[in-house]
């Protein structure tokens, strides 16, 4: 489609009526720039065959207004294709984005039917597309389904991609693993606990969370030499205010919140 540039019109009927002519005509990729005396408006393709804006010398007031709600559309539409074109989004994102073009329901329902219409916007792929990506980023299935309820997924269709329990068990176990040599300078029982703390927190059930930790073998490279230097941080920190049994008794709960034996520690403050 060719537009000729062209300055006035040879086709009005209605010259009194003009209360913005028309200057000039462009046309774009994918849109008309109508250019008037004193601004620009893009209008769409089809909105430009519909109302014979290439037979008109200039636009009245309600035409103008018509337009101008038009370009409101336009734009909004090309700055979700701009969207999408980085990456998927589900229908709920998109509707959300639009909010902002202050567009009513309807209005933005004519959008997301578009987007549809040309597969730009399917929930199906895009709910895919996210639960492989947040696979290997070992998320639990939890967290999984937060976040795509979230983007306004239905309980159904993540149901439909998503991996079964052993799955998640397996993403536990190697969690679990990364995070276990991450913890230094800490008995063995408090790396379990550390490890096992973790686990829930990032959305693990009770059962897959324990039985991961279980598996593992954590243990620490030197437990009574660790417990030794542990010792002597609380014998620092302790010895200033307390004396005899006291400082014993503080010396030993603080030894057993780091979730040592109870008979090694005794042990150590005996030697």
């Amino acid at each position: 489609m060719k537009f000729e540039e062209f300055v006035g019109l040879k086709e009005n009927t209605d010259i009194e009526n003009i209360v913005y002519p028309i200057k000039n005509i462009k046309e774009k990729e994918d849109y008309v720039l109508l250019i008037l005396e004193e601004e620009k408006i893009m209008i769409s393709i089809e909105t430009f065959f519909k109302y014979g804006i290439g037979k008109l010398k200039g636009l009245d007031e309600n035409l103008y207004q018509t337009l101008k709600e038009d370009e409101i559309l336009l734009k909004a539409y090309r700055s979700c294709l701009r969207k999408l074109s980085m990456r998927d989004h589900s229908i709920r994102q998109i509707n959300d984005y639009l909010l902002k073009y202050g567009l009513n329901a309807s209005e933005i329902k004519t959008i997301i039917d578009k987007l549809k219409q040309y597969g730009l916007l399917d929930d199906d792929k895009y709910t895919q597309s996210r639960i492989n990506y947040l696979n290997n980023s070992l998320i639990s299935r939890k967290q999984i389904k937060t976040k795509l309820k979230k983007d306004g997924i239905s309980d159904e269709m993540i149901e439909k991609y998503l991996d079964n329990d052993d799955e998640d068990y397996a993403k536990a176990v190697k969690t679990a693993q990364k995070y276990s040599q991450t913890q230094r300078n800490s008995s063995t029982r408090m790396k379990k606990q550390k490890v096992l703390t973790y686990l829930l927190n990032a959305g693990f059930s009770y059962e897959n969370s324990k039985s991961a930790v279980d598996s593992l073998e954590i243990k620490s490279e030197n437990e009574l030499e660790l417990l030794g230097k542990e010792y002597q941080k609380a014998l620092k920190k302790y010895e200033k205010k307390y004396s005899d049994y006291e400082l014993k008794q503080k010396i030993y709960a603080y030894l057993l919140n780091k979730g040592f034996n109870s008979n090694d520690i005794k042990t150590v403050m005996e030697g």
